[in-house]
């Protein structure tokens, strides 16, 4: 058994199919995901399920056994049925990937199309935003499930391609660490035209996530930075970072808790103030998004201390609170992918979800061949991770094109770090 060093030229239909969904993932939330199901089948048809049955794909496989069980005995298992459409195939999408993807060189390449393909989010926002005629609608066809005003929302923010603000804010915080590394040259083996569009990535990544108003993502972003700065060992920018967001947190927090900043706050636009003093202000409208997820997170937390082993069934949330007579305040879901996990398939789905993921990350870091990806190995595990965090305060999961993201992401891993007899 040796690390993959070479491309398996009979997987170069389905590389070159991979390469473009990378390509044009962020164009549609239906076609897409429709042409990444294809993929998926194609592999799983054509190779048999012996061929992609990795360590990991077979826990992935067990784990799709104990959600379609909890389904079948779930609160309202049609509704449940639907909801295992937000992992099943995404489990077969990172199952399929960690077979096509085998090399640094696949690896490097695919990541570098990821990147690409988000200056079509970045454009089309910043679009938006010199537009800015909301009555305006782009076309509903071009997408099939939802229509894009092109201009800021009434609280002034810009959603790009994507159904919702927070979405498109969490799609690129999971895009922008990879730009990152490869617009400050840390990937070698990149043209410097390649670094360059990188560097265009990540400028108007940056600027169209400050754009989406998501307090969620900006925090994340710091934290993002923070984490590459320790990994980069550059510490006069973690110490510009850290100066930087205590600078921040004294302006925006500092005279609500008589500490002042006043002065430091009139420097900062007032809109980005405003969204992150709502977050603790009850006396500010946007408190309520806060309020509201505490109360779904209670209920939520309620509901699993009732069924902790089998769950309500994905995606029952919202009908078990109406059938209890409780008030969500509109919210449709539990605004936290790890309480909707066990909240619809139990703990044992949960600590599964965890495993898994956390299993792909460290089998990664801890292979060599980790010095070949040009240490873009640990920088998607740093997006995956934020990503996670993400999901403490939301649940974006739901939209596909970042299950599709993620669980590529994942697919990737699992595939670099997993060994296979080289054939002679």
């Amino acid at each position: 058994m040796l690390w993959k060093s070479v491309e398996d030229e009979s997987l170069s239909l389905e590389w070159n199919w991979l390469q473009n969904i990378a390509l044009f993932i962020v164009i549609s939330n239906v076609f897409m995901p429709f042409f990444a199901a294809l993929l998926a089948l194609e592999v799983l048809i054509r190779r048999g399920w012996q061929a992609i049955a990795t360590p990991v794909n077979q826990a992935y496989f067990w784990l799709s056994l104990w959600m379609i069980f909890t389904t079948l005995i779930a609160f309202n298992p049609a509704i449940a049925a639907g909801g295992l459409a937000n992992f099943l195939p995404y489990f077969l999408l990172a199952a399929s990937t960690s077979y096509i993807v085998r090399t640094p060189k696949q690896f490097i390449h695919f990541l570098w199309l990821l990147v690409i393909s988000s200056i079509l989010i970045s454009a089309f926002g910043i679009l938006q935003a010199i537009i800015n005629r909301p009555d305006w609608i782009f076309p509903k066809v071009i997408f099939d499930s939802y229509p894009i005003p092109m201009g800021f929302s009434p609280d002034h923010r810009i959603q790009s391609f994507f159904g919702h603000f927070n979405e498109t804010a969490i799609y690129l915080l999971m895009i922008l660490p990879i730009a990152f590394h490869f617009a400050v040259g840390k990937v070698k083996s990149i043209s410097k035209t390649q670094r360059i569009l990188a560097s265009i990535a990540l400028g108007l990544g940056i600027c169209v996530l400050i754009m989406t108003g998501s307090r969620n993502a900006w925090g994340l972003a710091i934290i993002g930075s923070v984490l590459l700065s320790i990994y980069y060992r550059q510490w006069k920018l973690l110490t510009g970072f850290g100066l930087l967001l205590l600078g921040i947190g004294w302006a925006v927090f500092g005279q609500k808790f008589g500490l002042g900043g006043e002065a430091l706050r009139s420097l900062l636009p007032q809109g980005f103030v405003n969204r992150l003093l709502s977050t603790v202000d009850p006396q500010m409208g946007d408190y309520a998004s806060t309020a509201d997820r505490l109360n779904a997170w209670k209920f939520a937390l309620s509901l699993i201390s009732q069924h902790p082993f089998q769950g309500w069934g994905l995606r029952n949330f919202a009908g078990v609170a109406q059938s209890m007579g409780y008030d969500l305040r509109g919210l449709p879901h539990e605004h936290n992918l790890f309480l909707a996990i066990a909240v619809g398939s139990g703990i044992p789905a949960l600590l599964g979800f965890l495993a898994i993921t956390g299993w792909t990350i460290w089998k990664a870091i801890k292979t060599e061949i980790i010095k070949e990806t040009e240490e873009m190995v640990v920088v998607v595990a740093i997006s995956i991770v934020l990503f996670l965090c993400s999901c403490w305060l939301d649940l974006v999961l739901y939209e596909p094109r970042i299950s599709m993201l993620l669980w590529y992401m994942l697919g990737c891993l699992d595939g670099m770090a997993t060994p296979f007899p080289v054939k002679k």
